[in-house]
C-alpha cells in the first residue's frame, strides 16, 4: 500500500468522525490532525535517530515551525483544495465492519504511540523518569 493511500485512509477515518459529530468543517479537522500525525511521525523518527546516532537535536521548539507550516500547506492543498472527497468516500466506505473495527484500533494505537513518544523521551532526556 502506497504510503498516500495510507494518508488518505487516515483523512478519510477523521472526515468520517467529525462529518458524523455535526462538525461544520470536517475536512479541515481531518487535515490538520492528519498534518499534526504526520508531523509527530517525523519528530518520532528524528527523536530515534538522535538516540542511534548521537546527535543533538535543536535547541529551540521554533525549529520545527517551517516544517510544520509545509506539512500543513501541503495536506490543505491536497485534501481541502484539490480533493475530490465523493471519490475517497467511494473508495472507503465499502469496508466491512470487522475491518474498519481492526483499522479503527490500529489507528488509535499509533496517534497513542506517535503522542506519547516524544514526550517520553522529553521525560527521559531531562531527568523526569
Amino acid at each position: 500500500m502506497k504510503l498516500t493511500t495510507l494518508f488518505d485512509y487516515f483523512f478519510y477515518r477523521v472526515y468520517i468522525f467529525f462529518r458524523e459529530t455535526g462538525d461544520n468543517v470536517p475536512e479541515t479537522k481531518g487535515s490538520l490532525i492528519l498534518s499534526l500525525v504526520q508531523f509527530l511521525t517525523l519528530l518520532d523518527l528524528v527523536l530515534i535517530g538522535s538516540m542511534i546516532f548521537n546527535y543533538d537535536l535543536p535547541s529551540t521548539k521554533y525549529a520545527f515551525l517551517p516544517l510544520i507550516i509545509l506539512i500543513g500547506i501541503i495536506n490543505w492543498y491536497r485534501y481541502e483544495k484539490a480533493m475530490d472527497l465523493n471519490q475517497l468516500l467511494s473508495e472507503w466506505s465499502s469496508e466491512d465492519k470487522s475491518q474498519n473495527s481492526q483499522r479503527g484500533i490500529v489507528i488509535v494505537i499509533y496517534l497513542v504511540f506517535t503522542t506519547v513518544f516524544p514526550a517520553l523521551y522529553g521525560m527521559m532526556t531531562h531527568g523526569q523518569l
